[in-house]
């Protein structure tokens, strides 16, 4: 084979690596023109804000608990089965796979599978009296919402106490240990925080 077909054959399929990504841009563009004609009258639809309607979670953070495929089979259920207050949206495969697309383009983390992975963990851990994300408040009035922890320390420097377990001056507050992998994606998604 020539050095001239080679470099042909080349081009084309990195034309053709172009092509999709053009073509999964294209359908979150989509998803983005009918979430603000639809939903941004509650949603935060955006990589910030916060969401006009308060029970709506904003789209960044929903953007971390669901995959392409949940958030479509969701889309096709139903909406209205998620919240009373969620108008009923009948729409088609396409407009359920360029929406999920839209709200996977706007995850808040830096990207990185460790920092997602670290606010699964906390969501799991920590979510039920802490507020983990950008912004709102605690559901526990008296528990700090991380991105404040995190105004007093540097993610690193939470990587000891993690890993011998955190103890606070309340009870209500559980001693929680972690291992060195779960330690690691918990300190990604904190340092997250601190770049807001």
């Amino acid at each position: 084979m020539s050095a001239t077909l080679r470099l042909l054959i080349l081009l084309g399929a990195l034309h053709g690596l172009a092509v999709v990504a053009t073509a999964a841009e294209n359908v979150a563009a989509g998803g983005q023109q009918l979430v603000e004609a639809n939903c941004a009258i509650c949603h935060a639809i955006g990589k910030t804000g916060t969401s006009p309607f308060a029970p709506a979670p904003p789209f960044r953070e929903v953007a971390l608990n669901y995959t392409q495929e949940e958030l479509v089979d969701g889309f096709m259920e139903g909406l209205a089965v998620r919240h009373k207050a969620m108008p009923d949206w009948v729409m088609t495969m396409e407009q359920a796979e360029s929406i999920a697309a839209y709200i996977l383009s706007i995850t808040p983390t830096d990207g990185s599978p460790a920092a997602a992975t670290g606010h699964d963990i906390m969501s799991k851990n920590c979510a039920r009296c802490h507020n983990i994300e950008a912004t709102g408040n605690s559901p526990l009035a008296k528990a700090p919402t991380f991105r404040d922890v995190m105004k007093r320390y540097d993610a690193s420097n939470l990587e000891e106490a993690l890993a011998e377990g955190i103890v606070t001056g309340h009870n209500e507050m559980p001693e929680f240990t972690f291992e060195a992998d779960q330690i690691a994606a918990i300190v990604a998604y904190l340092s997250t925080l601190q770049k807001k």
